[in-house]
């Protein structure tokens, strides 16, 4: 299958590289300049989970570039902000057939789908974890699988295709209701994230605080709440995250079953990993809060549900964007009386 990836950081760049490497027809579009010529000149190159890969790349600086070229898939990889025009202005070099994936966080199947339309519109659950080191040079720093699905549980041949390709790269399923498996994900990266930008460490040093272990905690457990509202089945995340099991637990478990969630996701798994909104933060640019924490905030309204600890979050992650907050673990402190 011919493919196109737009956005090849961290996430976008692993995939490009894993699927040309399993023999896939792979093209980048890059909208600088020097990070195409550096990619043309050097190439691709991918460290970590899955060994040390070099690849090279044809790659487009712009849509006009592309002319009359028409991909089978078209898969988007950047920030959600720039989702919605990058959609608009590829669909027109999709077949007839074709796919637009969208490979961000957060639950955007739907909005993709006002763009290019349901019958094209692909969501993805993404469990690995890469970090992008340079323009070309990326490391994969965990392992994972993908689930892929469509609006209102639609199958086309084209989604068995998307399916074999990922496979070749990890394990891959295809799901009937996406928006299960990614609010699966939400919780998780709604943790880290947001716990880390406020604090400015890396999850294996911030899991050592019992602050930052209760914060986990009740951000999840008021996501859950959100999915009850919602009518949501959330499913377990990976083989160690069961969040069903945070909404039975009394005060007494509550600190031990904390310290051993978070010392199985966050010390073993992801513990060098410098979360992606703290990365934002630290280059001065807009995060991707609104759709994690955030999420769960404007879900909340709709529903009925409280959610005072992620409205405070996002809050405070906003604050460090303008400026007017700074990074520091002090920040755990403004939840002292909401949560110990």
């Amino acid at each position: 299958m011919k493919t196109l990836l737009i956005g090849a950081g961290a996430i976008g760049g692993t995939i490009a590289v894993l699927t040309k490497h399993a023999g896939y027809d792979v093209r980048l579009l890059c909208h600088r300049k020097e990070t195409k010529e550096l990619i043309e000149k050097e190439g691709f190159h991918l460290h970590g989970a899955m060994g040390d890969i070099d690849e090279s790349f044809t790659c487009y600086e712009s849509y006009e570039a592309l002319g009359d070229e028409k991909f089978d898939l078209i898969l988007i990889a950047t920030k959600y902000q720039a989702m919605y025009d990058a959609a608009k202005q590829a669909l027109p070099f999709l077949t007839n057939d074709g796919l637009v994936v969208g490979l961000q966080n957060g639950i955007l199947t739907d909005a993709l789908a006002e763009i290019v339309g349901k019958e094209r519109a692909v969501g993805v659950m993404i469990g690995f974890g890469a970090t992008r080191n340079e323009a070309n040079d990326v490391t994969m720093t965990s392992l994972g699988e993908f689930y892929i699905g469509m609006p209102d549980g639609y199958h086309p041949p084209k989604l068995d295709d998307l399916r074999d390709m990922f496979l070749k790269v990890l394990p891959t399923q295809i799901s009937d209701n996406i928006t299960r498996q990614q609010y699966s994900k939400l919780i998780i990266n709604s943790c880290i994230n947001a716990s880390a930008a406020i604090t400015g460490q890396v999850l294996g040093k911030m899991v050592d605080d019992k602050r930052a272990r209760t914060l986990y905690l009740a951000i999840a457990r008021e996501g859950m709440r959100v999915a009850k509202g919602m009518g949501l089945d959330v499913p377990k995340y990976g083989k160690a995250l069961n969040y069903k099991l945070l909404m039975l637990m009394d005060n007494g478990y509550y600190n031990m079953c904390c310290r051993l969630i978070v010392l199985l996701v966050s010390k073993l798994k992801y513990k060098d990993v410098k979360p992606s909104t703290l990365q934002s933060l630290e280059k001065g640019e807009k995060t991707e809060i609104d759709i994690f924490n955030g999420y769960f905030v404007e879900k909340g309204k709709e529903v009925g549900v409280p959610t005072p600890v992620n409205e405070k979050l996002v809050e405070m992650i906003h604050e460090i964007e303008d400026g007017k907050r700074a990074i520091t673990p002090d920040n755990l402190e403004e939840f002292r009386g909401m949560l110990y």
